[in-house]
């Protein structure tokens, strides 16, 4: 396994005050890791929020050609995984060291006694909640605003498993984007025409990730 450059950067977890990442932090568990560990991968029970102390975190997915494509870093009080925490899901990114750093984990268990008794901290979550809702809601909305083409290779491309397949019917890759299966099914073509990807029975199979990031990014 081989590491990909960066290919963009996405938000982590929501920014919280450091009123709160402070009581976080002092309920937490201090922990060192050593340059390139890797501490997290994709469907691990992570189910801590993380804040970094120390150094630098990179997050990133497995590409269809077995890299790990990094699509962003975590520097000193940053914060990752409040909604895994919350909620008991599986982590989505792999989680890696990039030079020696101290992180501190909170754990579940730990989180929601937190918000249970303090006020203060239940306060803090629910705003920086709010402050997460809205921005997926703003992102939704400009998103729904590209053309069928790139929303569709932006799906593509989040949606896949490890081996870069996405298991869906077109009727059901028609409903998540919101769209009439006659619509999808042009773009797909379109797609498969360019060597993209494979369309199979009730799956579509990505056979070039970065000319679907090509697509996305193409003005």
């Amino acid at each position: 396994m081989t590491k990909a450059e960066p290919r963009g950067r996405l938000e982590h977890s929501p920014s919280m005050s450091p009123e709160i990442i402070e009581v976080l932090r002092s309920h937490g568990t201090r922990r060192t890791l050593a340059k390139n560990q890797l501490f997290v991968s994709i469907g691990d029970d992570f189910e801590n929020l993380l804040i970094v102390e120390e150094g630098s975190i990179s997050f990133s997915i497995m590409d269809r050609h077995g890299n790990r494509a990094v699509y962003g870093y975590l520097g000193p009080d940053s914060t990752w995984g409040l909604n895994a925490a919350l909620t008991g899901k599986k982590a989505t990114f792999f989680l890696e060291a990039t030079e020696r750093s101290v992180v501190t984990y909170v754990s579940r268990n730990t989180l929601w006694s937190l918000i249970d008794n303090d006020p203060d901290i239940r306060r803090g979550i629910i705003f920086t909640m709010g402050e997460a809702i809205t921005r997926f809601v703003a992102l939704g909305h400009s998103e729904r605003t590209l053309p069928l083409r790139k929303r569709l290779a932006k799906f593509l491309v989040e949606s896949a498993n490890l081996n870069g397949t996405i298991e869906l019917s077109q009727a059901e890759l028609a409903r998540n984007l919101g769209v009439s299966r006659y619509a999808l099914g042009m773009r797909l073509q379109e797609l498969k025409r360019q060597y993209l990807i494979e369309i199979e029975y009730r799956r579509v199979r990505i056979r070039d990730v970065d000319g679907l990031q090509s697509v996305i990014n193409r003005p």
